[in-house]
């Protein structure tokens, strides 16, 4: 069934500041566990276009709490929602202001406060289903004209319900999720814009939704640069020598925090038909969960994903160091490889949720090819048994 999806925020009334400030007092008393329990039955005989007006009960407190949609009010259009605390009186003890322009142009409601200057003093109501609101604050923006911009960031911070049974529906995580979708909607014309502007340049319009390789991190990304094109790709790499590095990045449409919020990501390796994921392989074991973290999608925020390696040499560290969920798919496959042998890796990059993959944000295969000196490195050196090569490291690993 289509949903509209509403959003709400209390706006403090500004003409009088100190007017405003002590009723927004009631509201954080409320916040804090201090106010809210009168009785707003009243408000649920009232109607209005939107279905807002009603009693509604908070998921932190178990509270009732009043809200009254207003269109107009002395010949004007206003679009209010006005917030009871204790009872109906006259004067509301908050009233809250629509951003129309979300109306407008995406069915979307939102009202906003900010009680004072600070990051602190903002919140938010979204609504996420009929008659179900989250409570939502956000920490990285300080006050301006209008509620906070879209890239702040928003946590929900309590559910409201008008049916005390929508609570078994909705808690803290599941309006997370829900408000993550509601941004990204109307996120969607903003990075329409930004990716335009990646199209313009040759290297993301030819691999867009790619994944491309190289034997070193910087022939990929320029350092500094995750939020532009800054190689010219001329150094990109169909084959790989498997005793070097095997460097990857991929390019998307859109950002994986836009468009998959609130989601992990999923990395896949596949050669020979053989098939490994870095969530399968982290959830088998606590060895694998350490060697193998968890991808979330809020890491990645821009068109270019952070370069990354089947394995690599560290500076640092002074040795080579690998996704072992990739050194998992070669292992599978040793028995193949001969000298001088050539063997098709494809890697692909999921969206990931509730343990299961959903869309393939980028895709790309490599020829890796199997040296003397990758056999070497490998299978380890002959002439000096006692340094082990990666297949006698990664058995270590699998007799954890």
């Amino acid at each position: 069934m289509n949903k509209t999806i509403k959003i709400f925020a209390f706006v403090a009334l500004t003409a009088i500041a100190g007017n405003a400030n002590a009723q927004f007092g009631k509201l954080k008393d409320k916040l804090s566990g201090g106010g809210g329990g009168g009785d707003f039955t009243a408000l649920d005989e009232e109607t209005d276009e939107h279905g807002i007006t009603g009693q509604y009960f908070s998921k932190n407190d178990g509270k009732a709490y009043g809200f009254r949609f207003v269109k107009e009010a002395d010949g004007q259009i206003v679009n209010e929602i006005h917030y009871f605390e204790k009872k109906i009186t006259p004067e509301p003890a908050l009233s809250l202001s629509m951003k129309e322009s979300y109306l407008r142009k995406n069915d979307v409601k939102l009202f906003y406060v900010w009680h004072s200057a600070s990051a602190s003093g903002y919140v938010e109501l979204v609504e996420l289903d009929k008659g179900v609101f989250a409570q939502v604050a956000q920490t990285n923006q300080s006050v301006q004209d209008g509620p906070a911009t879209l890239d702040a960031d928003r946590k929900v911070k309590d559910v409201y319900a008008k049916d005390k049974a929508s609570f078994e529906t909705w808690d803290i995580e599941t309006a997370q999720a829900k408000l993550d979708m509601i941004l990204n909607s109307l996120n969607t014309e903003k990075w329409e814009k930004e990716k335009e502007k990646w199209m313009k340049s040759e290297v993301f319009a030819k691999n867009v939704d790619k994944v491309v390789f190289a034997n070193q991190w910087y022939h990929l990304q320029k350092q500094g640069y995750p939020h532009k094109i800054g190689v010219d790709g001329k150094d990109f790499k169909t084959e790989l020598d498997m005793a070097g590095n095997m460097n990857f990045m991929a390019f998307f449409s859109y950002p994986p925090s836009v468009k998959y919020p609130g989601q992990q990501l999923n990395i896949e390796y596949e050669m020979e038909g053989v098939k490994t994921g870095r969530e399968s392989l982290r959830k088998s074991s606590s060895a694998w969960s350490k060697m193998v973290p968890i991808i979330e999608s809020k890491d990645w925020n821009y068109n270019q994903s952070p370069t990354r390696a089947i394995r690599e040499y560290n500076q640092y560290h002074s040795q080579y160091v690998q996704d072992y969920a990739a050194i998992q798919c070669l292992y599978k496959n040793k028995d193949k490889f001969k000298v001088d042998g050539t063997y098709k890796m494809t890697i692909r990059i999921y969206a990931h949720k509730d343990g299961e993959n959903g869309d393939v944000l980028a895709e790309g295969t490599v020829i890796l090819k199997y040296t003397k000196e990758a056999k070497v490195a490998f299978e380890g050196d002959p002439n000096n048994p006692t340094k082990k090569g990666v297949w006698g490291h990664f058995e270590e690993f699998l007799d954890e």
